[in-house]
């Protein structure tokens, strides 16, 4: 506790007319020594001194307590410094500073520790701490860091000098306009080493998505440091279906390259660079980045057998999306229909079926037959061409429900690619769809009841009993018998509907069915929609709720219970992962700690695909050797020092300096001292009493009138 004495004025009489008499006081004792009259000298003794009463003075004795200034301890704890010895150099000085921090009794330490992943965001904590903090307490920042921040000109603590050549023209576009000055110094004590030696790679450009089938361009870039030009050296390029190649690339130039765009979806393509000797980290030699694969326009022909409702909505639906180009024929007279009509007096155009099936085939993503019956109109050469066609990846789908006994395609050449055989009887009665058990764990199907379940499905009434040969059943309908079917023929695929009442759905009878859903999701598997595939292999790299980055691994079947998976990690060590039954029918999951960032190989069967664990392209994996050029320009405007520790191995020497004082030296740091202080009581002496007034007055004016008498 400490004592502090002042004087204080309480004034008897309003300030505004104390100053007044004062002033009239001042001019009467002027002039009366201007005229050189007696006592002149006394009268100004009385007249102050009855102005110092009229003010009543007082001392005051207060009691202080001291505050404590607060210092802050900021701990790195981003990717960069868990690489090389920086650990070991951060845990021996923050053990250290804190036992000297701990030594200032009049010293507050709030530590604090920063964590990235994707980028290290130093000054956002530091400034998050600021805020709460009153600046006139704030003794200094101790950060102990690799130097390789992120966000150091986009806070309000921002220096002029250090981010006029980093910030992007968006970060121009934000950065504060009035930049907070520092309340203390900053002094940052740098782990890592001056002479490490280190190689990027990076993509530095690439489009966010790519057409399917086509190829885009990607810039990427190789730097050494130090720096290196005019060299090469081998990149290996890895594409999500297990392919590589490896081609030469020069160091320290922008290089373009083509990478395909194979399939709807993500596309992931990685890239590796060959280690230095002696390098820092090989964490930033591979970059990886996903590109969406989107279809330009889907391509469908569709060809209806006869006129009917329910190709009219086949129609609405195909037409209804804007990425479909379709193309549609209605088969409106048969070419046996013997009504004894000349050729040349019909005005229908001949269906043009050697454009369509022999010309024109591959063009198309999908097929669909609709209620479609052979009858010599297209014959089985070109029939054969479509199941060539389907063999080769195309994509069929077949509609029927009509009253024929035996649809003709059973007996062509499309037979062999058909999932179902159709056994000549015409099943009617009302009936509402059911998922089979591999319907409820099929993806195209397992989603139907989401937005509405079953129980409030419309009927429908007729459908082709029929025996499933091959593939999926996920629908039935009367008697148990099949009513959708998907199957694999070749690289190609197929389904079958076994009833065209679909459209009563569509019509909203009885409440309608989640029809739109069922034809969007079959016709989007047949053209081989990644989501919707189920035997995918599917994986990504996730934060865990420890911090650390774990590997969630998804499998789709039909059918298994369990599978495994074999994960090759960036070293290429190899570990099993046992996925198991997930809540949601269908998947298989399994979820795996990672020890280590970089690109992982995961294989099951025949499936293989890559996972990058980490963020793509993040700043944090950018430039990971240490550096002092970030935070210098901060530790000098704030007249605070930075220190390399590996100069430093006896450690850093703390003292608590004055605010106007040097705030650092060669091998030590300075925290403010403030002096800040709470007052907690106060005592008032009075030093012109009313006693002690009057006496002094009457003196004063006692000896102003004899000396005036003497004259």
């Amino acid at each position: 506790m400490n004592e502090h004495l002042r004087i204080i004025f309480a004034p008897l009489l309003p300030v505004s007319l104390l100053e007044a008499l004062a002033i009239i006081a001042v001019l009467l004792v002027a002039y009366a020594l201007w005229r050189r009259a007696r006592g002149s000298f006394w009268r100004g003794i009385a007249l102050a001194l009855l102005l110092l009463a009229l003010a009543d003075p007082s001392l005051v004795e207060e009691q202080r307590a001291p505050l404590k200034d607060t210092a802050l301890l900021v701990i790195d704890d981003s990717a960069s410094m868990q690489i090389d010895d920086r650990p070991q150099q951060t845990a021996k000085i923050t053990d250290e500073i804190a036992k000297k921090l701990a030594d200032f009794s009049d010293l507050d330490v709030q530590t604090l520790h920063v964590k990235g992943t994707s980028e290290t965001d130093l000054f956002r904590a530091i400034e998050g701490k600021l805020s709460a903090l009153p600046p006139d307490r704030f003794a200094g920042a101790i950060l102990i860091t690799d130097g390789e921040v992120h966000d150091q000109c986009v806070t309000s603590l921002k220096v002029d000098s250090a981010c006029d050549k980093q910030l992007s023209p968006s970060e121009v576009t934000h950065k504060p306009e009035n930049p907070a000055s520092l309340p203390g110094p900053i002094h940052v004590l740098l782990a890592g080493h001056q002479n490490e030696i280190d190689r990027r790679l990076a993509v530095t450009q690439a489009p966010a998505y790519g057409i399917v089938g086509k190829s885009v361009t990607l810039t990427l870039r190789l730097d050494d440091h130090p720096k290196a030009q005019g060299e090469t050296a081998p990149v290996t390029f890895l594409r999500d279906n297990g392919e590589n190649q490896t081609f030469n690339m020069p160091i320290g130039e922008d290089v373009k390259f083509d990478v395909p765009i194979t399939h709807a979806g993500r596309n992931l393509f990685a890239f590796s660079a060959t280690a230095l000797p002696h390098e820092l980290t090989a964490i930033n030699n591979s970059a990886a980045l996903t590109i969406n694969g989107i279809r330009d326009r889907l391509r469908v022909l569709l060809v209806s057998g006869e006129p009917h409702i329910g190709g009219r909505t086949w129609r609405n639906f195909l037409k209804a999306d804007p990425a479909v180009d379709l193309i549609h024929f209605t088969i409106l007279r048969s070419p046996t229909k013997m009504d004894g009509i000349p050729n040349s007096e019909l005005s229908l155009i001949a269906f043009p079926v050697n454009e369509l099936f022999e010309v024109k085939l591959k063009s198309f993503d999908l097929v669909i037959f609709d209620r479609f019956r052979q009858q010599s109109l297209i014959p089985d050469q070109y029939l054969e061409n479509i199941a060539h066609y389907v063999e080769q990846g195309g994509a069929l789908l077949i509609s029927n429900a009509t009253d024929a006994g035996m649809p003709p395609l059973t007996f062509s050449p499309l037979a062999r690619i058909l999932p179902a055989e159709p056994t000549g009887h015409l099943l009617t009665g009302a009936f509402v769809p059911d998922l089979t058990d591999a319907g409820q764990r099929h993806p195209v199907t397992n989603a139907l009841v989401n937005d509405m379940p079953r129980n409030r499905w419309g009927p429908w009434f007729r459908q082709i009993e029929a025996q499933a040969k091959k593939g999926d059943v996920l629908l039935s309908g009367l008697n148990g018998a099949p009513l959708l079917v998907l199957a694999h023929a070749g690289q190609g695929r197929v389904a079958q509907f076994l009833s065209d009442q679909f459209w009563l759905w569509s019509r909203g009878y009885e409440g309608g069915g989640p029809q739109a859903d069922l034809l969007k999701r079959t016709a989007h598997w047949l053209v081989g929609e990644p989501e919707l595939d189920e035997t995918a292999l599917r994986a990504h790299a996730e934060l865990g709720d420890s911090g650390g980055w774990q590997l969630v691994i998804t499998k789709q079947s039909l059918h298994d219970e369990s599978a495994s998976v074999t994960v090759t990690d960036p070293d290429d060590q190899t570990s099993q992962a046992t996925l198991a039954p997930d809540k949601q029918p269908g998947i298989l999951k399994a979820v795996t700690a990672l020890s280590k960032t970089g690109l992982y190989h995961l294989k099951s069967g025949d499936e293989e695909i890559l996972v990058m664990a980490g963020p793509e392209n993040a700043p944090e994996f950018g430039d990971m050797f240490a550096t002092d050029e970030k935070l210098k320009p901060y530790a000098d405007a704030s007249g605070g020092g930075i220190f390399w520790l590996e100069d430093h191995p006896d450690g850093i020497d703390i003292r608590r300096t004055g605010a106007g004082s040097t705030q650092t030296g060669w091998n030590w740091i300075g925290l403010k001292k403030n002096d800040q202080y709470r007052i907690t009581g106060s005592k008032a002496y009075p030093l012109w009493p009313a006693w002690l007034a009057v006496i002094v007055l009457l003196g004063a004016a006692m000896l102003a009138w004899r000396r005036e008498g003497k004259g």
